[in-house]
């Protein structure tokens, strides 16, 4: 079983981290790692902030080829390190509210520190590695971007294929048409100060069906997927599948049928996203992620908690859009998930 625990601040030093359970002799690529973080960080819609690259250093070890032994320690520097004063104007789609509440002896600024997204890196390390470790398997996670504002793609994504489209790294999405019209979107909600929200699709490919528990609920495979995926921040919502659309559907229509091959019962379609009562079905397991709009954004008042009286709320350096990012930080925690999971059950070479 896989264990991971990570410290740091989004304007501090950096982050560190430690995970522990990977396979003894395993080795991977530093340098995939950091095209993954590159990866989360990059995109359009991006702050101006995110124009480094995230580098990680493993402790012990110089160079690209890092092998398991134990422990696996790691470390990734800020380029930033700032000293920003508390926020008094706060922020409601933030911890600023909330976070007080819970923790009354921090600052505001103490408690936002805590929550960034920034710490995603750390996640993002974690599932780079855990991606490198199923591939050996031939077991690989992907994410596409589905939606941005009302913007939808006209096509759908195809595994292996979509990538290698010349448009597809500018947001992610595997329709050239709903990416310029995204583009434009994203364009006036900068000028405006505004951000935009939107769906991101994360699968994974080539897991095999058994996969997961029946029982307790809480650890059923897309029980683990979707606890891990609702716990990045701005994701709003995760379904499976055809996902709000079995709302609308009978049971004949949400079906899913079985065939044979190679003298095997099998699922022929997908409508479940790949996992039945806990279980993997052996089709690609499919998420939908509703992600909300980023709420550090101008044009909206607030209340000041030192003064108690309306004002604009705080605005720093903001991210216009993140959907196909949260769509990279959420298919690298699948694969943590499902990798631990194999790992328990003793069924990944």
């Amino acid at each position: 079983m896989i264990t991971f625990s990570f410290w740091g601040t989004s304007h501090g030093e950096g982050y560190g981290g430690e995970i522990c359970g990977l396979p003894d002799g395993f080795s991977f690529s530093a340098e995939y790692v950091n095209r993954q973080l590159a990866l989360r960080k990059r995109g359009y819609g991006r702050s101006g902030r995110q124009t480094f690259d995230d580098i990680v250093q493993f402790d012990g070890y110089v160079g690209d080829r890092i092998f398991v032994n134990g422990k696996l320690r790691f470390w990734v520097a800020n380029r930033s390190v700032e000293r920003r004063g508390d926020i008094t104007a706060l922020r409601s789609g933030h911890c600023d509210v909330v976070g007080k509440a819970r923790f009354p002896d921090m600052t505001v600024r103490q408690i936002a520190e805590q929550a960034s997204a920034r710490n995603s890196v750390c996640y993002v390390v974690l599932g780079a590695i855990c991606k490198q470790l199923l591939a050996g398997d031939n077991i690989y996670t992907y994410s596409y971007t589905e939606k941005i504002g009302g913007i939808a793609s006209r096509n759908h994504y195809r595994f292996g294929i979509s990538e290698n489209e010349p448009h597809f790294a500018i947001l992610r999405c595997p329709c050239r048409y709903a990416t310029g019209l995204m583009q434009a979107a994203i364009d006036d909600a900068r000028q405006s100060g505004n951000s935009l929200g939107g769906i991101t699709a994360v699968g994974a490919t080539g897991v095999p069906m058994g996969v997961g528990e029946i029982a307790p609920y809480v650890d059923r495979l897309d029980a683990v997927i979707a606890a891990n995926l609702m716990g990045i921040p701005s994701v709003k919502g995760v379904s499976f599948g055809i996902g709000d659309k079995y709302a609308s559907s009978d049971g004949i229509a949400a079906h899913d049928e079985l065939t044979v091959a190679d003298g095997k019962i099998v699922y022929a379609t997908d409508k479940c996203g790949g996992i039945v009562s806990g279980i993997t079905t052996g089709q690609d397991i499919l998420c939908h992620l509703t992600v909300k709009p980023v709420p550090t954004i101008k044009g909206v008042t607030t209340v000041d908690s030192s003064t108690l009286e309306v004002v604009p709320q705080h605005f720093e350096r903001a991210d216009t859009c993140v959907v196909p990012n949260v769509g990279i930080i959420a298919e690298n925690i699948l694969a943590y998930v499902i990798a631990n999971q194999m790992l328990k059950q003793g069924v990944l070479q």
